[in-house]
């Protein structure tokens, strides 16, 4: 009798999951694709279909998630174009970007399967595998949060099951290794297999598996995981992401950027020459004669008495003590934990380096106010999305009273962070290159930390109160957490002297 309750329990669970599929996908899309195939339309895109449900036991639950992870009716060269093209340009660079797109008018013609092979050979062949890793953890997890069709349902199909039940993902037209992080950290399955790319030395070839192996690779990858130990909600919030372009790299856009790079050049090499050659009190105005807007809003607070003033703001990318600079019309001193070379040369403000050890910083930020007007960055690190990291105590040890700026930048082709060494030293470039870029920047009234019991109380309200003036929600997540996730390392650095020091 246990036996036979147990079953029907289990029955009606599945049975429910069925439903999940057929209510919050089926009945959507098929819903959008009457509408848009309505008499007197023609041409309408095809829209996905729903994920099928491969097989399932008492034990397993395999969902074919290509549909979730495409945006037409069936893979094809333009819906494949974009997440390829971004492994080719993160983990490899520009001229491999240039020929996968070169290439796309043939693509278009291939089948299917000689298509994607094209494809992957061209983003793969040669690449690190820890690097294309990277690349699936640190920036594909943002672009299918972005085009994936019904990312919550994809969630609520992996958490509509019981907690005994593995749910995998089968995927035939992308690499594991471009899929694999999001669906298993974002999503909540527990195991994903995809095609496989050949690989010796650390290295891929470029030469993708043959699909009839995806069977034996599920049944070893079901064999050896764990059925995961829910205890977040699924979809997790996307906080930390990398990647140098903030577009969907479709055909068409991918070929206006590199229409427009030789270009976007230029104008860095212009907007670059404005902040660090003309008096801080006209950068503003030729700044936006330029392409680029400094938006500012609240009163900038009047000038202490005796010592300089410190601003403490949120951190979007190196240019945000510039921004403030422009604002407030005068040069200010910044600090920061990480600087590259180049940022440093090309900064029209002075700068300082941290060393992270608390009595030094202290003393190296107290000699600055001693000398004007300082900007300081609590969360340590950028951080793109609509979120604040925890704020580090110490800026409320330094004077009497704080100035909280909320700053927010806009950037529509090029993001202007990287976790990467190599690329880390052209972001402030990047940022410039963008065709208008934007910074927007508001004063707070000052907040004051004489008498007040604990400088991480300090801390917390300034960060509630950027929060709340950007729309953005806090968190206590670190420098560290980030660095672990996007780069595989905790961001430290090697100290230097620096301007101002």
């Amino acid at each position: 009798m246990a036996t036979s309750t147990t079953s029907n329990r289990f029955a009606h669970r599945m049975l429910n999951l069925h439903r999940v599929i057929k209510n919050n996908l089926v009945s959507c899309l098929l819903g959008r694709h009457h509408r848009q195939t309505t008499p007197g339309t023609t041409g309408a895109p095809a829209l996905p279909p729903a994920p099928r449900l491969l097989g399932n036991s008492k034990t397993t639950v395999v969902v074919d998630v290509d549909a979730l992870l495409l945006k037409s009716s069936a893979p094809s060269a333009a819906t494949l174009f974009p997440p390829f093209f971004l492994v080719a340009v993160e983990a490899g660079n520009f001229a491999r970007g240039f020929l996968l797109l070169a290439l796309y008018p043939l693509l278009r013609v291939l089948t299917h399967e000689t298509c994607l092979k094209a494809m992957v050979m061209v983003a793969f062949c040669g690449l690190r595998r820890n690097e294309a890793a990277r690349i699936g953890r640190a920036v594909l997890p943002k672009y299918f949060f972005r085009e994936a069709t019904r990312v919550e349902a994809l969630a609520e199909v992996a958490g509509a099951l019981p907690k005994e039940v593995k749910v995998a993902a089968l995927s035939r037209s992308f690499p594991t290794v471009m899929i694999e992080a999001f669906l298993k950290d974002y999503l909540g399955f527990d195991a994903v297999v995809g095609r496989e790319v050949k690989s010796g030395c650390g290295y891929f070839s470029g030469v993708m598996e043959d699909e009839e192996t995806n069977t034996e690779r599920l049944s070893d990858a079901l064999n050896k995981t764990e059925k995961k130990n829910i205890t977040c909600r699924y979809p997790k919030p996307m906080v930390f992401h990398d990647g140098r372009l903030a577009f969907t790299p479709t055909p068409a856009a991918a070929f206006a950027m590199y229409i427009y790079f030789p270009f976007a050049i230029i104008l860095a090499v212009v907007r670059i020459a404005i902040f660090t050659v003309l008096p801080r009190r006209v950068t503003g105005v030729a700044a936006m004669l330029a392409g680029v807007r400094v938006r500012v809003t609240g009163a900038p607070p009047a000038a202490a008495d005796g010592a300089g003033r410190l601003y403490a703001c949120n951190h979007r990318t190196l240019l945000d003590a510039i921004a403030i600079s422009t604002a407030l019309g005068k040069t200010v001193f910044a600090v920061t934990y990480s600087l590259s070379w180049l940022s440093e040369l090309i900064s029209p403000i002075p700068l300082l380096r941290l060393t992270r050890g608390r009595e030094e910083d202290r003393r190296r930020m107290a000699s600055l106010l001693a000398r004007g007007d300082v900007v300081v960055s609590p969360e340590g690190t950028t951080c793109r999305e609509p979120y604040l990291l925890r704020f580090s105590p110490l800026f409320a040890e330094l004077a009497d009273e704080v100035s909280p700026v909320a700053v927010n930048e806009r950037s529509s082709m090029f993001y202007g962070t990287s976790t990467s060494p190599g690329a880390k030293c052209f972001d402030s470039v990047y940022f410039l290159m963008n065709p208008r870029p934007e910074y927007s920047v508001h004063f707070l009234e000052p907040v004051p930390t004489a008498g007040r019991s604990s400088s991480i109380e300090v801390a917390n309200q300034v960060q509630g109160l950027l929060a709340d003036a950007l729309d953005f929600t806090p968190t206590a997540l670190t420098r560290k957490e980030k660095y672990l996730l996007l780069a595989g390392n905790e961001g430290t650095v090697t100290t230097k002297k620096s301007k101002g020091n």
